[in-house]
């Protein structure tokens, strides 16, 4: 294995910093343009909202109600953004992007160190820009924070087995601390994925030879790195588990009964083994072949390359990766045991399989820096024209999708001006494509591929925006469109679908009545105070009418357009519409 030593530090330095400030403006550049997406991006910005006025970092809550679907982390950055840049789109995205950022520069140190500068760079070019990955990160979920994290320890790992000294020691702690950051962010899979993956590597390699690797110091580097892992992440798991026991009701860890259960067993009983194995708790269920198809389709338009890759690095079979290649089987051990792991769980969504993009884009990184060294990019003549057909098939898909939604009623309010982005985008695309292919023609290879990358890139600019034409509905314009009637005494309440207003809370600054059941999401905080939060879950016209009566301001009721009438018949309640975006309407409740 290559170990590439750190020095020139200058230049180590211009590149993260060139790549920080790139990918920062990928990712955020024109966030602003995008509303919030529900659920994920309305949940992941209230909580942490609900975090910094409480003032309670170990018990996180959504509406008001405990929330441990998953470990904190994600929270704490959060919090942290609001309360320097205030309650704003920015500050709810900006941790989530930078996580991204940082995935990026990983990756780039990490294929550096094996392989060289130039790998670094194309390594965070291949990742940074990769269609699921540049997706992800500009929006907010818990899955590119573990994804980057699992990515570092991973990553410390397998140049950590390369170097000596004190860099040994450093890269191996890291090891540790990255897992551990990991788990606070999305529970055991934090460690789950690296020691697998690691254990498959072994296997592959050869068990003799793997720990031929290790010495007897590290014996105490990996004892100091168990200690820091525990210090990390043990704390909030054990005053979690403190501040939120079973009730003497509980009918044990192995039940399916939420009833007077604890943090344990919903943490790890409920989240990590049932949602696991049981299809009906985690109702995400999907073909067992989901991920395998998914995978490559998110590494678009990168995957490509796969093909060629795979074929040099089985040139010499397995006994010449294992001699002088080896880290390619680390990460294909990486992607096999993530995929696999994946598409065995009952609960199957496509931000799941981003932890293995890091790995691919490193491994393609080293090999796509040798065939740049080489002069032999000539080979790779037929993608060429590929990826070029690519570009123009991606342009005009713009100008077809702003037609397509138009069509289908499916805009925002400012319509004319998403067609103004649509012709933006795909003329920029376009022209990059253009001169890609006159440079192809000249026979400039290096050319072709630096304008590929610059399309690539352009088509990532240009997410926010055009991102806006397809996710649900923002209810953040029916906020605006109340503000200046707002009193203190208002109450405001969602009607039988909480999920697609999810956001509704981040813009109202408070938390919401419920008309209909407890959502599914809410029901083990709902059950751990079930006398205080059952008032604000309202099933019955009684009730609402009780409601309305003692409210001492307006009352608002959040409704997709198409229950509009069945909540009128089920409440008998009289009202008008004062605000709409497209399928999400705001009533004002007649008195």
């Amino acid at each position: 294995m290559k170990i590439c030593a750190f020095e020139n530090r200058g230049k180590w330095l211009a590149d993260l910093l060139a790549l920080f400030a790139a990918f920062f403006v990928l990712y955020m550049g024109l966030s602003f343009m995008r509303p919030l997406a529900s659920p994920d991006e309305g949940r992941y910005s209230e909580i942490p909202l609900e975090m910094v006025r409480s003032g309670d970092c170990v018990s996180p809550t959504l509406n008001d109600m405990a929330y441990f679907y998953k470990p904190p982390l994600c929270y704490w950055l959060g919090a942290a953004s609001i309360k320097v840049f205030g309650a704003n789109k920015f500050a709810f995205r900006l941790p989530n992007s930078l996580m991204g950022v940082l995935g990026v520069l990983l990756s780039y140190c990490a294929a550096r160190a094996l392989y060289g500068r130039r790998a670094g760079l194309f390594a965070s070019a291949f990742l940074g820009t990769c269609i699921l990955y540049c997706a992800l990160a500009n929006i907010i979920t818990l899955d590119m924070t573990v994804s980057v994290l699992i990515a570092g320890a991973m990553f410390s790992f397998i140049v950590g087995i390369g170097a000596k000294s004190w860099k040994r020691t450093w890269l191996f702690l890291a090891f540790f601390a990255f897992c551990a950051l990991a788990v606070m962010a999305k529970g055991l899979i934090g460690i789950l994925i690296p020691c697998a993956s690691i254990f498959i590597y072994a296997l592959l390699f050869g068990i003799r030879a793997f720990f031929g690797k290790f010495s007897k110091a590290d014996l105490i580097r990996a004892a100091a790195g168990c200690v820091l892992f525990l210090a990390i992440a043990a704390p909030w798991h054990v005053l979690a588990s403190i501040a939120n026991p079973p009730y003497d009701c509980a009918e044990g860890v192995f039940s399916k009964n939420w009833e007077g259960q604890g943090f344990f067993w919903y943490y790890i009983i409920h989240e990590h083994i049932l949602r696991f194995v049981d299809p009906s708790t985690s109702m995400r269920e999907q073909p067992w072949w989901f991920f395998i198809v998914l995978a490559p389709v998110g590494f678009l338009p990168f995957v490509l390359l796969m093909p060629y890759s795979v074929r040099d690095w089985l040139r010499g079979g397995l006994k010449s990766l294992r001699s002088g290649n080896g880290e390619i089987l680390f990460f294909f051990s990486w992607t096999l045991f993530t995929i696999l792991f994946f598409s065995a769980s009952s609960s199957k969504l496509p931000a799941y399989i981003l932890p293995i993009y890091p790995a691919l884009a490193v491994a393609l990184g080293g090999w796509f820096a040798g065939v740049w060294e080489s002069g032999n990019l000539g080979r790779l003549r037929l993608l060429r024209n590929i990826l070029a057909g690519l570009g123009f098939v991606a342009a005009i898909a713009l100008i077809v999708l702003y037609f397509v939604l138009e069509h289908k009623g499916k805009l925002m309010e400012k319509a004319p001006d998403m067609l103004a982005v649509s012709i933006v985008a795909a003329a920029t695309i376009s022209l990059l494509t253009c001169v890609a292919i006159f440079f192809a023609r000249k026979g400039r290879e290096k050319a072709f591929w630096l304008c590929a990358f610059a399309t690539v890139f352009a088509i990532g600019i240009f997410f926010n925006p055009v991102a806006t034409f397809v996710q649900r509905a923002s209810a953040e314009p029916l906020v605006e469109k109340i503000a200046a009637d707002r009193t203190d005494g208002d109450v405001y309440a969602i009607a039988f679908d909480y999920n697609i207003f999810q956001d509704f809370p981040v813009w109202l600054g408070q938390t919401v009545y419920t008309l209909g059941g407890v959502p599914e999401e809410q029901k083990f905080g709902f059950m751990r105070a079930r006398k205080e939060n059952a008032p604000r879950f309202i099933e019955t016209p009684e009730g609402f009418a009780a409601l309305v009566k003692s409210a001492k301001g307006n009352v608002y009721v959040a409704v997709k357009d198409a229950e509009r009438d069945a909540f009128a018949r089920h409440y008998r309640a009289k009202f008008e519409v004062v605000a709409r975006e497209r399928n999400l309407e705001l009533l004002k409740i007649a008195k």
